[in-house]
């Protein structure tokens, strides 16, 4: 069995390693899956299928923000400290639950928890990210001196990680002692686009969706995007008072059409957005365009700027330009550009099978230590 621990800071970490997930399931059908993550279980459930276990515990505390794009550094510190003040306890107690579940390995995305908890009950453990949370904290120390104690906390326990599976878009991960470069971890659409396009809308003009994750866009008013009647914009808000351009399609409406929200971004011509690993790898896989704004104080903001320029067209509007609505010569900007070549997109199915090898080579070395155990496959 696999335990995989996976924050629930905004929606990146739970896509990505959905689909890595997912490849594990197929290349290893009958193989048990636990995850344990505070994210909604019904975006792994739709994501993977059944069956798979979901325990709905926090595992990490990632940051607090104030919307999609201001972070409350203070806010994090007291957060992180309620967190750890139980951490002793916190351990132990997932120790001992890896260790009366049957599991074989530990995943983890990228919850220090999951490789001290493993570290303790004797397990590997395969980290997948682009960042950690030692790298953010100590960034963030600067504002808020408390997250400095984090950091540290954090490196004590990625230094017990087995492997770093380490995507594109990476900061600082020296901590790991064991690190491979993966290529883009990424959602793949699964209708034709114009299907795609049909089940969103009728409307022919260029569709344009506005997307910021699990936190929203802060104070956003749909009512600004009335002054670009060319084109056909897509948000989640409910407002009944939305301009005759903007279509509101919440994610019971997107489920009921048949759409997953990788089909939503490859039938827009330009998402807008803040960059994130997840929406980043879902418009490249979309062959989608992208205007940006900025993140706030984040430090793995400047590394996807700077990287993503390589992937797909890219430009640059304003918080205040974005408030405001005016972002009709960024769309128009952005749609002139060329793609460039279409990268690797499949760091899934070679994050699975690296995850694999690691559990069969561990399944090995346990029956090696004891004569006569028949190795199983849940």
């Amino acid at each position: 069995m696999i335990a995989a621990y996976i924050s629930s800071h905004g929606f990146g970490h739970v896509t990505r390693s959905s689909e890595v997930l997912r490849a594990v399931r197929e290349l290893r059908p009958d193989l048990a899956l636990t995850i344990v993550s505070a994210a909604p279980e019904d975006l792994f459930r739709s994501a993977i299928g059944d069956p798979v276990d979901v325990r709905g515990e926090e595992c990490d505390v990632g940051l607090v923000q104030r919307g999609a794009l201001t972070i409350d550094a203070e806010a994090s510190a007291e957060r992180l400290e309620a967190f750890l003040a139980t951490w002793d306890e916190r351990v132990e107690r997932e120790a001992e639950w890896l260790r009366s579940s049957g599991a074989d390995l530990v995943y983890g995305d990228i919850p220090p928890l999951a490789f001290e908890a493993a570290a303790r009950a004797g397990l590997p453990s395969v980290a997948l990210g682009n960042f950690s949370w030692d790298w953010i904290y100590a960034h963030f120390a600067r504002h808020a001196p408390r997250l400095a104690a984090g950091a540290r906390w954090a490196a004590d326990a990625y230094r017990k990680a087995s492997l770093l599976m380490r995507l594109p878009f990476a900061g600082d991960m020296g901590v790991f002692p064991c690190a491979e470069d993966v290529p883009l971890v990424a959602r793949r659409p699964t209708l034709e686009t114009t299907e795609a396009r049909r089940r969103i809308t009728r409307d022919p003009r260029a569709i344009v969706v506005l997307s910021f994750g699990g936190h929203g866009l802060f104070r956003f008013d749909p009512q600004v995007l009335a002054q670009h009647s060319d084109y056909q914009f897509v948000v989640p808000n409910t407002d009944p008072r939305l301009p005759e351009n903007v279509l509101a399609l919440t994610e019971d409406e997107r489920r009921a059409r048949g759409l997953s929200y990788a089909d939503v971004v490859a039938a827009a011509e330009v998402v807008v957005t803040k960059p994130g690993y997840g929406i980043v790898t879902d418009a490249i896989s979309g062959h989608s365009r992208l205007v940006y704004t900025d993140r706030g104080d984040f430090p793995e903001y400047p590394l996807l700027v700077a990287e993503m320029v390589r992937y797909l067209p890219c430009v640059y509007v304003s918080n205040e330009d974005l408030s405001a609505g005016r972002i009709g010569e960024a769309i128009a900007a952005v749609r002139q550009l060329r793609f460039p070549d279409p990268p690797r997109l499949d760091g899934a199915e070679v994050v699975a099978r690296r995850v694999l090898a690691t559990l069969d080579a561990a399944r090995a070395a346990t029956a090696r230590q004891t004569p006569g155990r028949t190795s199983s496959t849940s």
